[in-house]
């Protein structure tokens, strides 16, 4: 139950914020909820907002579009800056900033520091990496510390859309490891992650998209990437519970895929095969456009880690994360939704063990991309497939053996009267968007993400600065410095500074 009636501004309605927060924020101001003042959107959207508004009975009061060239400036652009003023001195209490993650820093921050809450979406904060990877993979925890500051000054609650921490799945998962383990004292031993999410780009779109860029020097971690390093951090969180083996760092190295690679491995020849000579006829094959896409984002990322104690390993973590996946995509030019009308196709993987006593699973594959599904399909394969199992040492802990819950099918069948069910992460983030309007921070708040975004940071330092496989530790307990080391060596923390 939302109280009171809340004006909340949107800045962004690319493809995500259109498919999810226009749509949230519509049934809202149709419940008498919220009121939508204001729209910032960048010049060269002017025609993909005007269409796509003009399919709603639901408008923002004032569209306001920023000039194009000033879409990474580190500071407001004035023409947002007084939209902004104007909004706040007529009431403005909450802001969804859904922005290309470079321009998260500098919405939030005014926001936060005008006592404005914020729905932030993921990755919270995100900067070039190619021209100089150390300062800004350090300076996304420089950022998070100044939103953080921010927001203890004046109040104003922050929450990251991180809807995994909402999924009625991994919450049962989270619920059952923290009682398990404050019953029977063994930490969770192990973790592994596995996030396939099919997104295949044609050669050339590597160098155009902004929407899921890779050209700025990041890509799949700061694309959905950064969901599994926040649910990882979140689900391994219960461990802090047994005093005697919580940890105090987590060391780790890495592995990663950049566009160059995937060219490497499909190449003209594929393309024309696939494509026929329309494949044939792309530009980005020659040896100076590989050059360049060596230093573009990560198209797959591997790590693997573990949390400490002293000495002595308390928890081992394996994460695979990929975009080189299985996909539908058959054509090669971008539709108008390039967010879930691509071809993407996800496919998610957990396991957990807590030592000999308890084995949890998830398992979520589709076949099908959104919207293309077969409404009489079930089960594995769906679009809404979402299994959890149990596997327990039934004769020390008790219980069953063997339990399934089929999460996703549930959610789907209890949601079937409402025509704007998405699925179940998107039920998820409706979830959030409800915690951010009753200003509840307790389950996504921005404090609560220090480590995952830590571990952001130091993995692009330890996959462009370090050198892959080199052996990169956090330190749990330290915060603004000397919480990272390479190799043993402390890493100067304090170049990320704008």
């Amino acid at each position: 139950m939302v109280r009171g009636r809340k004006s909340v501004s949107l800045v962004g309605l690319g493809p995500h914020a259109r498919r999810i927060y226009y749509p949230m924020l519509a049934r809202a101001a149709a419940a008498g909820e919220v009121d939508i003042p204001l729209l910032i959107e960048l010049e060269d959207q002017r025609q993909t907002v005007e269409s796509y508004l003009a399919t709603h009975s639901v408008q923002p009061t004032r569209i306001v579009y920023v000039p194009t060239a000033e879409r990474d400036s580190e500071s407001l652009p004035q023409t947002a800056l007084q939209a902004l003023e104007e909004a706040r001195r007529d009431g403005l209490w909450g802001m969804i900033v859904a922005t290309e993650p470079r321009a998260h820093r500098v919405y939030s921050l005014w926001a936060l520091e005008n006592a404005v809450h914020v729905l932030l979406d993921k990755p919270v904060t995100a900067r070039s990496l190619v021209d100089d990877p150390a300062s800004g993979s350090l300076g996304l925890v420089d950022d998070f510390y100044d939103l953080l500051d921010a927001s203890e000054r004046t109040g104003a609650r922050c929450l990251v859309q991180t809807q995994r921490r909402a999924h009625l799945g991994y919450e049962l998962i989270h619920s059952y490891l923290r009682e398990f383990l404050g019953a029977y004292g063994v930490p969770v031993t192990y973790l592994d992650l596995y996030h396939a999410d099919g997104m295949w780009n044609m050669p050339d779109e590597f160098f155009s998209r902004e929407n899921h860029s890779y050209k700025y020097g990041y890509g799949k971690l700061m694309h959905s990437g950064y969901h599994f390093f926040d649910l990882m951090t979140w689900l391994l969180g219960v461990n802090d519970s047994l005093r005697a083996t919580a940890p105090d760092r987590f060391e780790f190295s890495t592995r990663s895929h950049t566009p160059a690679d995937f060219l490497r491995q499909v190449g003209p020849d594929q393309y024309r095969r696939f494509f026929g000579e329309q494949g044939a006829s792309l530009t980005r094959f020659d040896p100076d456009a590989l050059r360049q896409l060596s230093r573009f984002g990560e198209t797959d990322l591997h790590l693997l880690g573990q949390f400490r104690r002293g000495e002595a390993a308390m928890t081992t973590v394996s994460m695979n994360l990929l975009q080189t996946s299985f996909s539908r995509r058959a054509w090669m030019e971008l539709p108008a939704d390039t967010y879930k009308s691509n071809g993407r196709v996800r496919h998610e993987r957990m396991t957990i063990q807590v030592g000999h006593l308890l084995n949890i699973q998830v398992h979520s594959y589709q076949s099908y991309e959104s919207g293309k599904h077969a409404d009489s399909d079930a089960g594995l394969g769906h679009y809404d497939h979402f299994d959890v199992y149990f596997f327990r040492n039934s004769a020390v802990v008790g219980g069953k053996p063997f339990d399934r819950l089929e999460v996703g099918e549930a959610l789907a069948r209890g949601s079937a009267p409402d025509s704007g069910y998405l699925g179940h992460n998107e039920a998820a983030r409706s979830e959030l968007f409800n915690d951010f309007l009753n200003a509840d921070s307790g389950r996504a708040g921005l404090a609560s993400h220090e480590l995952p975004v830590k571990l952001a940071a130091s993995t692009y330092w330890n996959m462009l600065v370090a050198g892959p496989g080199r052996s990169t530790s956090i330190d749990l307990n330290a915060k603004r410095t000397g919480w990272l080391t390479v190799d043993g060596a402390d890493v100067d923390t304090s170049g990320g500074s704008r």
